[in-house]
């Protein structure tokens, strides 16, 4: 048997804790910034309010799903236009809503709506990177217009 000199013995190593076992083009890059979504408040008991099902039966679910992904790219406060993707500084008042405030919800929230299609929105407030989503408005009742 042939003895291993100390100079062809390979040194071994445990990986430290701050060496990444993933290689620098495999990793992924998460922007903690970027809108988030998130349905812990929807809410689709209320009069004007839709629920999934009423949405996929109009053939507006898919549509909504593919307007929300596209938002999830960019960081939710780069996109407010006041068109497409509409602040408020609070929920409506009674004259201006078919609506009621959920009461779950903090009065001092941040509401805005994301329009979908023709009058369909959907209504929700946010804090901080994550949308909450509230409303599925398919008939624009949530902040009313002079339109």
């Amino acid at each position: 048997m042939p003895k291993i000199r100390p100079r062809d013995k390979q040194k071994f190593s445990f990986p430290s804790e701050k060496r990444s076992l993933i290689p620098e083009k495999q990793k992924i890059s998460v922007k903690e910034e970027n809108f988030c979504i998130s349905f812990e408040y929807f809410d689709s008991g209320q009069k004007y309010a839709s629920s999934f099902k009423d949405w996929q039966k109009e053939g507006w679910l898919s549509k909504m799903l593919e307007t929300l992904a596209g938002f999830c790219k960019r960081p939710l406060q780069e996109q407010f236009d006041g068109y497409k993707f509409k602040a408020y500084d609070s929920f409506p008042p009674k004259e201006k809503t078919m609506f009621e405030r959920p009461k779950n919800i903090p009065l001092d929230a941040h509401w805005a709506r994301v329009h979908i299609l023709n009058k369909a929105v959907v209504v929700g407030h946010y804090y901080k990177n994550i949308f909450y989503v509230v409303f599925l408005d398919k008939e624009h009742k949530f902040w009313l217009s002079e339109k």
